[in-house]
């Protein structure tokens, strides 16, 4: 094996590690309006300023057993599980699309992805900025990937969007943040994608609350915040899209 592709392998993920640290402190502070380029890092529970040795992503969780250094409280496994699934985000795009503009993009757009959708778990919120970077994203991969053209983007950002405008105007069902979820995804994944990220979505969500009910945690009508699903959808797309697509296809035409 290539040392230097070793190399490059393992630098990617440790900058997936290091920016899913940062992606604690966004989906921690930005509900409760904490500055997030300001002051230092620190435990939710003693409010503790964590030095740098504390920081190291998802060894200083291991070396310190999962618990606060300074006020031993239990620290929540998501913490070191949103760092890995960033990183393995990160290494996965890697290996798909190789080292490119288009990369760059998708690793912005996948930590954007996360954050979203672990606010809009704990908060029911979208915070609006995240549509805007993924709008940005979206527009930055017309010049970068030539693999959809302009009209077929421009369908995707109406595609799904407006009928779940149209249903967020006549029900309770869908929030203005998933209206907007689904706009920038559609202009990034163009109309194909788009609507397939909406059965994904949907599916998941269903399984979801159905889950929920077998477990009686949801008694009677119980709202479920539909951009973790959207978002883990839009990933499932981004990698795997266009294949399950030509799968679906050829199994029809069998």
């Amino acid at each position: 094996m290539d040392i230097m592709n070793v190399i490059i392998d393992a630098y990617v993920v440790l900058i997936g590690l290091i920016i899913g640290s940062y992606l604690n402190v966004l989906i921690y502070r930005i509900p409760l309006n904490i500055p997030t380029s300001k002051g230092f890092s620190f435990c939710p529970s003693c409010n503790h300023r964590l030095m740098w040795f504390d920081l190291f992503p998802l060894f200083s969780y291991i070396f310190l057993g999962g618990k606060c250094r300074y006020c031993k409280e239990k620290i929540s496994f998501r913490y070191p599980a949103i760092e890995a699934l960033n990183a393995i985000c990160y290494f996965v795009i890697y290996l798909k699309f190789g080292f490119n503009y288009s990369t760059l993009i998708y690793f912005v757009v996948f930590s954007s992805l996360i954050v979203l959708a672990l606010i809009d778990f704990d908060h029911k919120i979208i915070p609006d900025r995240f549509h805007i970077i993924i709008g940005v994203c979206a527009i930055a991969l017309i010049f970068a990937a030539k693999d959809l053209t302009i009209l077929e983007r421009v369908i995707g950002f109406f595609a799904i969007s407006v009928p779940v405008y149209i249903i967020a105007l006549l029900t309770d069902g869908m929030g203005e943040g998933d209206v907007k979820l689904f706009a920038v995804c559609g202009l990034m994944l163009g109309w194909k994608l788009i609507l397939l990220t909406m059965l994904i979505a949907s599916i998941l969500a269903a399984a979801y609350g159905l889950i929920l009910m077998l477990a009686k945690k949801a008694k009677g009508k119980s709202e479920i915040p539909f951009g973790p699903f959207i978002a883990f959808a839009v990933m499932i797309c981004i990698f795997a899209g266009n294949d399950i697509i030509n799968l679906y296809l050829s199994l029809i035409k069998a």
